[in-house]
């Protein structure tokens, strides 16, 4: 894969991800309600976390320690049955900075929320913000699987080029052989006529 092209799909998710985070702060701004607009300041931030996408833009904010902390809470609300850690862990597989990043658990484990949970219950903003992550990690991945498809393209072409070169020296390996045979034949054909001579003198 050539350089030029990582930097042009690195640009683009750096500018797709600029304008999610635009487009999230203004709906965040847009449909919050005055009562949930403060949260009471805690050791962690997610516990009474009901707003998505304001606890996304806060995990932009932490360093890869809090991140690791932050995980293993929301593994452990997570095991306690919380459907609101579930998400919250479905974030953090997809903040790019996250130890856990990985865009393909977070697709997965987000399609199986929507089955499970229905949208009537989430807030207007929530469900704005579900939309776009999931129109962000399709895009993701449709970026990964192009690349995958690229690559697969010049390993197949490399291979073509591998066999017609081995192809050709097997056959350059051939010629010689039979070059070598031929010599062999004409030395030993060569005695033969020497003897035939030397018997005839």
């Amino acid at each position: 894969m050539s350089l030029a092209l990582l930097n042009k799909i690195k640009k683009g998710l750096k500018l797709y991800k600029t304008i999610i985070s635009l487009l999230l702060s203004l709906i965040i701004t847009a449909c919050q309600s005055p009562n949930s607009s403060q949260h009471a300041p805690t050791d962690t931030i997610a516990i009474s976390t009901a707003d998505f996408g304001q606890y996304y833009l806060s995990l932009k904010n932490l360093s890869a320690d809090e991140l690791h902390k932050e995980i293993a809470l929301q593994q452990l609300h997570k095991g306690l049955g919380s459907y609101e850690a579930e998400m919250n862990l479905i974030l953090l597989y997809s903040l790019s900075n996250s130890p856990i990043h990985n865009v393909y658990t977070a697709k997965s484990q987000l399609n199986r929320q929507l089955k499970k949970q229905q949208n009537d219950s989430l807030s207007l903003g929530d469900q704005a913000f579900i939309a776009l992550l999931k129109d962000q990690l399709n895009q993701q991945l449709f970026l990964f699987q192009k690349l995958i498809n690229r690559e697969l393209i010049q390993d197949t072409e490399q291979a073509k080029n591998r066999s017609k070169e081995k192809k050709q020296l097997d056959k350059i390996a051939t010629l010689e052989l039979t070059v070598t045979q031929l010599t062999e034949q004409i030395t030993q054909l060569k005695k033969i006529e020497q003897n035939i001579s030397e018997h005839g003198k």
